[in-house]
């Protein structure tokens, strides 16, 4: 599927919002979405696209027969500067203020087409999913990268098994960290969970996979405007149930009983806990336009 070192046509150029590719959230809704979209609309099945470290694998879930050329973020910052190749740029796809509903649904279908998954089977109990954040990769302490570290360096929840226990009394319980499965893997899992529960991270975006009217829990510790309201605005625009329960400290451990309540609000309502995406309502109307590619 892939080639190195030749200059194919397109170069697909990403132009993120407060982040690097290389980290899931910038590179799953700021890079790879985006991609998937374009190339769906313009039958383009030969480009080039910037090496995003351990997120690679992801261009492999590309249409079938598709031919890239990744290239080092240099060689693409020196061919962006220099004009030598055709370009199209993703500005600003991660942006919480502005999540499509219409392109996450397109994003979303394409891929499970592709991965051949298809509904939720029907289970005698929901289907509960917690993800744990574990020790970054060795690529994100190395001098490859361009912000060092991530997952449990960053945040974490220490007794994350005592929330899975406790939800285990209203649901079928897995805790995973989807940082050490296969994009398939990835996709696969979040198309079958009922109810998604995990701290503030980049492995929340993996929600698009969920069939709407599934519900997700946010565990929130004390975060800036606006990326405090990341997953809200995108459970709004996936039309999921949304719960929030309040972190003390970026690694404090978290009360398994309010966890529990919220999970059985939202299992017990399915679809009437659709959160409303933040900001006035004009600007609300503006997001839900279009977006160009």
């Amino acid at each position: 599927m892939r080639k190195k070192w030749r200059i194919p046509q397109v170069m697909a150029v990403p132009a993120n919002w407060q982040g690097s590719p290389e980290h899931f959230y910038h590179f799953h809704l700021g890079y790879f979405m985006p991609l998937v979209l374009w190339q769906h609309r313009k039958r383009i099945s030969d480009f080039s696209v910037r090496d995003c470290g351990p997120m690679n694998s992801w261009f492999d879930l590309l249409a079938p027969g598709t031919q890239i050329t990744i290239i080092p973020p240099g060689v693409m910052l020196e061919r962006y500067l220099s004009h030598r190749q055709e370009r199209v740029v993703f500005r600003s796809w991660d942006d919480p203020t502005r999540f499509h509903r219409s392109s996450l649904s397109r994003y979303r279908n394409t891929i499970l087409d592709r991965t051949h998954v298809t509904q939720q089977t029907e289970t005698s109990r929901p289907v509960i999913t917690v993800l744990d954040r574990r020790s970054p990769a060795s690529f994100y302490s190395s001098d490859r990268t361009e912000t060092p570290g991530g997952g449990s360096e960053w945040r974490s929840i220490p007794n994350v098994s005592s929330i899975a226990e406790a939800l285990s009394a209203v649901g079928t319980v897995s805790v995973v960290d989807t940082a050490t499965l296969t994009p398939a893997e990835q996709v696969d899992l979040l198309a079958r969970t009922d109810l998604l529960v995990a701290q503030h991270g980049a492995g929340l975006s993996n929600m698009v996979w969920m069939a709407p009217r599934s519900s997700v829990i946010e565990i929130l510790p004390p975060l800036p405007p606006t990326i405090d309201a990341i997953f809200r605005n995108l459970a709004a625009a996936c039309r999921l149930g949304y719960g929030q329960i309040a972190q003390e400290r970026e690694h404090a451990a978290v009360d398994p009983e309010p966890v529990l309540q919220v999970a059985k609000a939202l299992m017990t309502g399915p679809g009437t806990h659709i959160p409303t995406p933040t900001g006035s309502w004009p600007i609300r109307m503006v997001r839900q336009m279009p977006r160009r590619l």
